[in-house]
């Protein structure tokens, strides 16, 4: 029984020992295994041929490979006929039906169906095939309408207002020849020449200047961030040289909040009032405090002129000021009332129409326009009643003047000095005459702030800019050619 279980237990300890055997033999063969998987490169493809059964590569995708869009053709004219627009998109390339569509969407968001003659237009179309992608139209200089398509007949269509940037702009030329032909060929804006010819009329005619003239000036403009709208702001400053003389403007806002161009020893320049606010036919009724009214039949007094003209005629501030009425105003009808320096107020009455914008308090500009003729209010026929007052009383707009051109006042004098001469030194270090130059951004802050500031309506051609509130100080500026006529 003893031998039996000695046997039993040797027999134990064999199985055990060839167990074992086997189990390390076996991690041996796993971990050499291991060991030289570990050791050959190993790539995804491998990995999923272990996985899926060795699946052909061809059966793998690639990664999708997204191209952005090719940048469209931008097309921007000028309107030079007012026509259809469905017109301009067929001769633009597109299909009836496609031009059709587009010009639906146009005219509902527009209200019209035409493109007007001066206005802009831009179309953007698709490099490969031509198929228009987006179109822009300048309404007016606030307002775009713009379409887009996103494909399958889809466009949309919307009313855009315009961005724009303010820059200054420096030019330099010499006269060869006369002054309007000098201009045009370097490109200068028609209200810059306007300003300048208005300016300098009483000094020196701008027709009159001899050849070889030096002419240095700097205006300002307005551009659209995508360049299709351009407009001109007004001068800044100017400086013309011709044999010992030098004549020069500075656009500057005084102390009233009113811009004007000054010459260097601070007298206002061109004209600061009209005689009379519009062109009229013949005077119907003169100033009297004893005159038969033919409509109450009676005898009472007319303080002030009639001025007969055709319905609709553009009526004029005659001075600078501020306005202090706008409205109806009883028998005059539809009246406008402006306050000028030395107690005067100038009077406005029978218009058909006022201009927007004007309320009390605001500033108006002499020539600025603030209403058309009517026959509104106690009136037998279209006429401007036209009247004056001075320190509350009525008088004789036929005799009665505004006064005389001012200086800048005391208090701005400094002020004024440092703008000019920020002005001379830019003069200074203009490059070369016969060419035309951008102002960079080291401009003036007088320059670069102040754009459409109050009080400065944009018919009076002297720019709002340089006139900003007292004592603000122009920095220094720095002159940029971009390559116009005559620019090396």
């Amino acid at each position: 029984m003893r031998r039996m279980n000695q046997g039993s237990l040797r027999l134990r300890v064999i199985t055990a020992v060839i167990v074992a055997t086997f189990a390390t033999v076996a991690s041996v063969r796993l971990f050499v295994t291991a060991t030289d998987r570990d050791t050959a490169p190993y790539s995804v493809t491998h990995q999923l041929d272990a996985v899926a059964g060795r699946i052909d590569r061809e059966y793998v995708d690639e990664p999708a490979v997204v191209r952005a869009a090719p940048e469209p053709v931008v097309i921007t004219l000028q309107i030079d006929r007012t026509a259809p627009v469905l017109d301009y998109l067929e001769e633009a390339g597109l299909d009836r039906d496609e031009a059709q569509r587009w010009a639906s969407f146009f005219a509902k968001t527009s209200a019209s169906r035409s493109l007007q003659q001066g206005h802009s237009l831009t179309l953007y179309k698709d490099p490969e095939d031509g198929t228009l992608r987006e179109l822009k139209y300048n309404l007016d200089d606030r307002i775009a309408v713009r379409e887009q398509t996103y494909g399958e007949g889809v466009i949309r269509a919307s009313q855009d207002l315009i961005k724009y940037v303010t820059r200054p702009v420096a030019v330099a030329f010499q006269l060869n020849g006369d002054f309007s032909r000098a201009a045009a060929l370097n490109d200068l804006p028609q209200p810059i020449i306007v300003t300048l010819q208005d300016a300098f009329r009483d000094r020196h005619p701008l027709s009159a200047l001899p050849r070889g003239s030096d002419v240095k000036l700097i205006y300002q403009e307005r551009v659209s961030r995508d360049g299709t709208s351009h407009t001109v702001t007004g001068l800044e400053a100017a400086q013309i040289h011709f044999g010992d003389k030098t004549l020069t403007a500075f656009a500057f806002r005084d102390e009233n909040g009113l811009s004007h161009l000054y010459d260097a020893d601070g007298l206002v320049l061109g004209p600061q009032a009209l005689r009379f606010p519009l062109k009229f036919q013949y005077i119907s009724s003169g100033f009297s405090f004893h005159r038969y009214h033919p409509i109450l039949h009676e005898y009472r007094p007319h303080v002030g002129v009639d001025l007969a003209a055709q319905y609709g005629t553009p009526v004029k501030a005659i001075g600078d000021g501020r306005l202090e009425s706008a409205g109806w105003c009883g028998e005059l009808g539809r009246c406008v009332r402006i306050q000028h320096e030395g107690g005067m107020v100038s009077i406005y009455g029978h218009l058909s129409t006022i201009t927007a914008g004007l309320t009390p308090g605001c500033a108006v500009r002499v020539g600025e326009v603030i209403g058309r003729v009517g026959t509104s209010g106690l009136s037998t026929g279209p006429h401007l009643h036209f009247a004056m007052e001075k320190n509350g009383q009525f008088v004789n707009p036929m005799t009665q003047s505004l006064g005389e051109n001012h200086h800048v006042s005391p208090r701005m004098r400094s002020v004024f000095e440092r703008f000019k001469q920020e002005y001379m030194a830019a003069f200074d270090r203009m490059p070369e005459f016969g060419s035309h130059f951008m102002v960079g951004h080291g401009a003036s802050t007088a320059l670069a702030r102040g754009a459409d500031g109050p009080g400065v309506a944009a018919s009076s051609g002297v720019s709002p800019a340089s006139a900003t509130a007292p004592g603000a100080r122009p920095a220094a500026m720095r002159v940029v050619a971009v390559g116009a006529p005559g620019a090396p």
